[in-house]
């Protein structure tokens, strides 16, 4: 309809136009004027129909290839080969970005080389450089991927990949170029030492170490621990000669004391070895050399009992005798007048000072209970706060009288790592002894090695005294340690425990369920008996001994975190008049292996003892040196965190090809070698030019067609007068 209505318009325009020229006399003015009008209404039912033209322009934008290179730590590993040597993983990705097949690429392309993992060599997010090439460039034509393919950082360059490939803007997707072997070249590798962060002068420190052999046959290795004092002489102080299966693992042990105090470097080393004529591959991770801190030791140990039964006596006469450890006494004696003992170490009542309270790295609570001339429930409190907060250690030792029942109805009922069975208070009694039968955990655990070998040490667990009386015990409670159990009596839930230990906040709880550790001594003296309760002290004690300070505690756990684990951090700080610090936070100043300084804030968490607390990790691997600042005072204290292993991030390991080949696959590139740099060329070159951009030029709603139908207007107005029309 539209064209009959355009035709018919045109139509009557001209008749009107014909009818005015011959009404005009028929001059030639007027038949000009006439026919502007005709031409302009032709004009203006053409531009109804909104006629345009449409050309195509060829694009000239040059596209982005861009080659994403891992310089990561990883890519030090040596087992690149080109023709018959090899060369590092970071010297071939060198040679593939400078491969002169590149020059072949076409004109309509722009080779970009982007290294990622350069700041920070320990950690690789191959997920995050393909995800960045979108962020910075507007035009690219295919991402290449040149890497081991090891990643720890990051979400999945899978998925990366993936998201990538859905995208029309990178037409030739994201192709891969592995590097590496995929097979573990041989090497002896230390895998680890755990050497702890301080000890204690003439007492002994265990040092677990673990290997591995990557050769396809057995290797005899022999490990040697070296000591360098401040001095930095270096001495080798053991050795061990040890057998690794092919492709297996060793877990050993070297034992060191020092008899002076002061800080010494350990080392740990396996020589470099050559089986079969086949040299290791990386020689770098034989050794490893971990800081210790050796320290005349001062521990407090209270002791809270309510008659001097057999086991306090033998337990405080062995203290007494460690010059490490200052021991006081509190014997209730709730059947005299006045509270018990009259030597120097004895207490006439539990501390009331919290500062003082806090003092005492160990408590022992024996057969003693809430009531008269013994504990109040406000005490139940203090010590309660003190192993929670101040990640003091307690022991929990009952007896026949059944005191410690009591406790079952204070605040320290929760700190029992046992359930108790409160219808024998007294306990259980017999005619025969009963013996205490390790657990699986326990003959791992340090607090039973009464001996240095394993095996030993079952034989002397088996050959102890036994006992005639054991506490009322139900069963361990979730989230405990089982150490000993009774060798003879079980219920419906196992065997007894009768040594069990368990965490309450920041501290540490041991149960001994008998009262006759004392027999141990049978014939050998105090060689078990005081080594047994000498490792529970100072295991619990260790925590909260970290860095010490007149006003200040520093902790953290674990004591040897692996690279970016979240550590956990624990400060106790008190003014110089004994009151806990009043601030919100306080400011613990790290320093990394490589310089660089944080704070960190730790946050209050308990105003009555003075406790903040706080989380973070640490990536890089070595020693971190800690200073917590008094946030009200001029006083710091200093520790130091050493970062366990090589990193995440390590030479040697095989390379992730099956990672490089999913990724080519997902992104809808292909994987090549290293030596296949034309391939990648030639397919980049084949890829269809862009589409050409078409354009049109809309008449209808153009301003020059709009300009000239005003012109035309006005020149027809101008024209009819000219015609002598008006």
């Amino acid at each position: 309809m539209m064209w009959i209505f355009s035709l018919l318009a045109i139509a009557v325009v001209v008749g009107l136009a014909v009818s005015a020229w011959q009404r005009g006399g028929r001059r030639w003015r007027t038949g000009w004027v006439e026919g502007l009008r005709v031409l302009l209404v032709a004009a203006a039912v053409l531009l109804l129909w909104q006629p345009e033209s449409v050309y195509q322009v060829e694009s000239d934008q040059t596209s982005a290839v861009v080659v994403l290179v891992d310089q990561s730590n990883s890519m030090q590993t040596l087992d690149a080969k080109f023709e018959t040597a090899y060369q590092t993983r970071a010297a071939a990705a060198d040679r593939v970005s400078n491969d002169l097949a590149w020059q072949q690429l076409g004109d309509r392309f722009q080779r970009v080389v982007e290294p990622f993992a350069v700041e920070n060599a320990m950690q690789t997010d191959l997920a995050g450089a393909i995800d960045r090439v979108a962020e910075q460039f507007q035009s690219v034509a295919s991402i290449v991927l040149v890497s081991d393919g090891d990643w720890n950082q990051g979400g999945s360059p899978i998925g990366a990949a993936a998201t990538v490939s859905t995208s029309a803007a990178v037409p030739a997707g994201v192709s891969t170029i592995g590097i590496g072997s995929e097979q573990r070249l041989p090497d002896v590798e230390l895998v680890s030492a755990d050497v702890p962060t301080f000890g204690v002068v003439a007492k002994p420190v265990r040092i677990p170490f673990t290997v591995r052999n990557w050769y396809s046959q057995p290797n005899e290795l022999t490990v040697s621990l070296q000591v360098s004092d401040a001095n930095a002489s270096l001495s080798t102080v053991e050795q061990q000669t040890i057998q690794v299966a092919a492709g297996g693992r060793y877990d050993g042990t070297f034992t060191w004391q020092s008899d002076v105090a002061g800080p010494f470097q350990l080392t740990i080393d396996v020589p470099v070895v050559q089986t079969g004529g086949i040299a290791e591959a990386n020689a770098e991770n034989n050794r490893l050399t971990k800081q210790i801190e050796i320290r005349n030791e001062q521990l407090r140990v209270l002791i809270v009992e309510s008659v001097p039964r057999w086991e306090y006596r033998y337990l405080r006469n062995a203290l007494l005798r460690d010059p490490g450890i200052e021991v006081s006494c509190l014997l209730f004696q709730p059947d005299l007048e006045k509270v018990g003992g009259g030597g120097p170490d004895y207490l006439s009542a539990l501390p009331s000072d919290a500062a003082e309270l806090a003092s005492y790295d160990v408590i022992f609570l024996g057969d003693v209970g809430v009531g008269a001339k013994q504990l109040t429930l406000e005490q139940c409190q203090q010590i309660r706060g003190l192993v929670r907060q101040q990640a003091a250690g307690l022991v929990l030792m009952p007896g026949r009288s059944g005191n410690q029942n009591s406790l079952l109805d204070t605040e320290l009922a929760d700190l029992f790592p046992v359930e108790m069975d409160r219808n024998q208070p007294a306990g259980i009694g017999g005619p025969t002894p009963g013996t205490l039968t390790l657990s699986a955990m326990g003959r791992r655990s340090l607090l039973t090695e009464l001996t240095e070998t394993a095996d030993t040490n079952w034989s002397v667990w088996k050959s102890l005294p036994g006992f005639y009386w054991h506490a009322a015990v139900t069963r361990a409670k979730a989230g405990s340690d089982v150490l000993a159990v009774h060798g003879q009596t079980s219920n419906s839930y196992g065997r007894l425990p009768l040594l069990v230990t368990g965490t309450a906040g920041a501290g540490k709880v041991l149960f001994m369920g008998t009262d006759s550790a004392w027999r141990w001594r049978l014939g050998v003296e105090d060689k078990y008996h005081y080594r047994f309760w000498g490792q529970v002290i100072r295991w619990m004690a260790y925590q909260r001994n970290m860095a010490v300070g007149q006003t200040m505690r520093l902790s953290y756990r674990p004591e040897q975190p692996q690279p970016n684990e979240t550590i956990s951090f624990r400060a106790s700080v008190m003014t110089s008049g004994g009151e806990p610090a009043t601030a919100d936070v306080v400011a613990v100043e790290t320093v990394s292996p490589s310089g660089q300084r944080q704070t960190l804030w730790l946050d209050k968490q308990d105003a009555q003892w003075g406790v903040y607390a706080g989380q973070t990790q640490l990536a890089e691997s070595g020693e971190y040196t800690l200073t917590l600042v008094h946030p009200s005072e001029q006083s710091t204290i200093d520790a130091r965190l050493v970062v366990q292993g090589r990193g995440r991030e390590q030479v040697g390991g095989p390379a992730r090809l099956d990672v490089m080949r999913e990724i080519a696959r997902v992104g809808h590139g292909q994987i090549y070698g290293a030596t296949e740099i034309a391939s990648l060329v030639q397919r980049l070159n084949q890829l269809p030019p862009p589409d050409s951009d078409l354009r049109r030029i809309q008449w209808w709603n153009h301003p020059a067609v709009l300009l000239a139908m005003l012109g035309g207007l006005a020149l027809f107005w101008m024209g009819r007068k000219w015609a002598g029309a008006i």
